[in-house]
């Protein structure tokens, strides 16, 4: 593919003297979410407890030595990250990719147990994990996760309150390594920046969006906010700037704005961002359900074909393995565009002797490109051919179309562990999800009140997509943490939510 055969879309936002050269190779860029490190993890603990996540000794039965079941030392499907792993992953980056132009992370660093969070230990947790980012990659443009701040998930707008400036403190201070310092003080604002690729035209965008978050208690007001925090006046006048000098931007969230648990409100709002610079704006990348997948934005979700298809989400998966193998991406991408011109997922192999022996062994499990361009009609082979919000339309249709394409991207959403039957009704259901960049469009239909099933009841249910569901969790660790349960039982006063068993 040549300049010259770029869409108009693109062409319009290329300064005149590119037209026509001879491209550049293409460059790498990492992305790796949900690490969710434990630095409480203990070697030989029990990986079958009574929590919802295990590989700590909780009581004297759950200790190394006391369990039939022993967690070996770099992981378990029932744990969060040890910092063995978290040491192999970026190994496996240095070594796999030394060329990575930067990498994406989209946030999520605190384990699973919520019960036992506070300022001080969250603090240094995030802390810890930066500096472990610093000293193995380059440039980092990272996002909050909604397990970051204390209580989980609950990040205060401005207009409400300052409850969560000590989160925004931390995160800009250990940001400022890798973003200009004007995008410094806004995330000291705002938990969110607009900060420029230092070696080619493109503007990364980081958005806290856990301004958004139906998990966040703090956005049930008696009156919602429309725009809390002002964050997408915000994000409309930095896309607006970028349009007119001319940039690329990529988009970098914690949670895709047509995730289900994203209030249908500001997904439509951002959606209707999403439309109007759609040409700017080069891909989308969010993390949240640790699952290995995509969504698409349309112009029309009422008619959802190739020729309306607008901008990809690429929703990365999580390196913490509750949900499938440990996993980081690798994206080709035009350096002149900044489209994405292939991804690739790396994951280490639980089932390999070696992973509690030697250590993981990080490995390619496939190529995005390679699993579905020669199925498609006509194929998207060609190195240079970018897989755009067409391209991944098409391969929800060959979803629809092919069963075994469909069953081998559900295989590949868990990395190949545990993929979840889903036949029937199910297939569509998906193929609405991949399809519905806006929550309102993605078929899924939330029930007012606080659901308890556990997560294997439904599949898609009613819960926190990061790992273990924030409600259970949450109501066990009320007899521990008075300033959760001051929080939650204001909020549902407030609302006044009936709690169903």
């Amino acid at each position: 593919m040549t300049i010259s055969g770029l869409s108009r879309f693109h062409r319009r936002n290329l300064p005149e003297v590119v037209l026509g050269l001879v491209e550049k190779n293409p460059v790498k860029v990492v992305h790796y979410s949900d690490i969710h490190i434990d630095p409480l993890y203990a070697e030989g603990s029990n990986t079958k407890c009574t929590k919802p996540i295990c590989c700590m000794p909780y009581t004297e039965g759950d200790e190394a030595g006391n369990t039939d079941s022993p967690a070996g030392p770099n992981g378990d499907h029932n744990c969060d990250v040890p910092v063995s792993l978290e040491e192999s992953m970026y190994a496996a980056i240095k070594e796999m990719v030394p060329d990575a132009a930067f990498t994406i992370f989209t946030g999520d660093v605190i384990d699973h147990a919520v019960w036992n969070t506070s300022e001080p230990y969250n603090e240094e947790q995030i802390t810890n994990a930066c500096q472990m980012m610093g000293q193995n990659l380059g440039i980092v443009y990272g996002t909050a996760g909604n397990h970051e701040t204390h209580p989980s998930n609950a990040f205060q707008p401005n207009s409400v309150g300052n409850a969560s400036q000590w989160m925004y403190n931390l995160l800009s201070g250990l940001w400022s390594r890798w973003i200009d310092v004007e995008a410094v003080e806004e995330a000291q604002k705002l938990g969110a920046y607009s900060t420029m690729y230092p070696d080619g035209n493109l503007r990364v965008i980081s958005l806290n969006t856990n301004m958004y978050y139906r998990g966040n208690y703090w956005l049930y007001q008696k009156s919602m906010i429309q725009d809390p925090s002002g964050q997408i006046a915000w994000l409309v006048q930095e896309l607006d700037a970028a349009e007119k000098a001319g940039e690329r931007v990529y988009i970098v969230g914690h949670m895709s704005i047509g995730d289900s648990n994203c209030f249908h409100d500001q997904s439509n709002y951002l959606d209707q961002v999403v439309k109007r610079y759609a040409a700017t704006i080069a891909a989308m990348f969010f993390g949240h359900t640790h699952k290995d997948h995509f969504q698409i934005s349309y112009s029309n979700y009422s008619d959802r074909k190739f020729s309306n298809a607008l901008v990809t989400s690429y929703i990365g998966p999580s390196l913490t393995p509750t949900s499938g193998m440990p996993s980081f991406r690798v994206y080709d991408v035009d350096p002149v565009t900044f489209g994405v011109l292939d991804a690739t997922t790396y994951i280490a192999d639980m089932t390999d002797p070696a992973f509690q022996t030697t250590g993981p062994v990080w490995k390619k499990y496939y190529s995005a490109k390679e699993a579905y361009g020669a199925l498609l009609t006509p194929p998207v082979t060609e190195s240079r051919a970018e897989l755009s919000a067409a391209f991944w339309h098409n391969v929800t249709d060959l979803f629809a179309s092919n069963s075994s394409t469909f069953q081998g991207y559900i295989e590949r959403k868990s990395r190949g562990w545990k993929p979840e039957d889903c036949t029937g009704s199910c297939v569509g259901e998906e193929i609405c999800q991949l399809q519905g960049g806006r929550s309102e469009s993605n078929c899924y239909e939330p029930e007012l009140g606080v659901n308890f099933n556990k997560r294997s009841e439904n599949r898609v249910e009613e819960r926190d997509e990061c790992g273990v569901s924030v409600a259970r969790a949450t109501f066990a660790a009320l007899g521990v943490k008075k300033d959760m349960i001051r929080l939650l039982q204001r909020r549902v006063m407030e609302k006044g939510v009936t709690l169903r068993a």
